[in-house]
């Protein structure tokens, strides 16, 4: 009667054990699908801001690597919890961990589109620095822009769409009535977008 009882003892404690093992192994997952998502949602959104805001192509290139190592992390990950919640008593545990890697697929797709159309535009902020104001601003090759006046020491930004292989110049008329030719992108491409400050003044050519 006494072992009987041992036995039934030893049973109840092997049972709650291995439900509280069970319950720390769903915990664990779950945690590691939300820590995966967050970690990699702030990263990629810290380097796209970044980009944005700089203009700078080494976050372009940072952030397409990191595209191409977090893909398959994230992936991964989202397997081993469908396989895990499957397999489990409980697969709600792991369900919040689950739907936070979801997400980060459309989050991807629109982070990715923000990088391609912005590595497809250059946003050149032009300086009056002649001295003098100027009129008549013709911006051509990529894409054609004018601006009636730039009065000395202001700046105005373009932003200027690349069509393939292109070429961006800089036409004016400055304070004497000549007008100016400058170069301000020999060849730029798709691919090249970035943010750029140009000093109108430092390379005239006058006709």
């Amino acid at each position: 009667m006494a072992s009987a009882k041992k036995n039934k003892n030893n049973l109840t404690f092997y049972a709650k054990e291995k439900t509280i093992v069970g319950m720390q192994k769903i915990k664990f997952y779950n945690l590691l699908g939300k820590r995966t998502a967050l970690v990699t949602f702030v990263i990629a959104s810290l380097i796209c801001a970044l980009y944005i805001y700089t203009g700078d192509l080494f976050y372009g290139f940072i952030g397409y690597f990191f595209l191409l190592l977090a893909l398959p992390i994230n992936c991964i990950v989202l397997i081993i919890l469908l396989l895990k919640a499957s397999k489990a008593e409980n697969p709600k545990k792991i369900k919040s961990g689950i739907g936070l890697l979801f997400l980060n697929i459309p989050v991807a797709i629109f982070y990715f589109g923000i990088g391609i159309y912005f590595v497809g535009i250059m946003r050149i902020t032009f300086e009056n620095n002649t001295g003098k104001d100027i009129k008549h601003i013709k911006i051509k090759g990529c894409e054609n822009n004018y601006l009636a006046v730039l009065k000395n020491g202001e700046a105005e930004t373009i932003w200027i769409d690349i069509n393939g292989d292109c070429y961006i110049t800089l036409s004016y008329v400055d304070a004497k009535g000549i007008i100016q030719n400058e170069t301000v992108i020999g060849y730029v491409c798709s691919g090249m977008g970035q943010k750029y400050t140009y000093k109108i003044g430092e390379g005239e050519t006058g006709w």
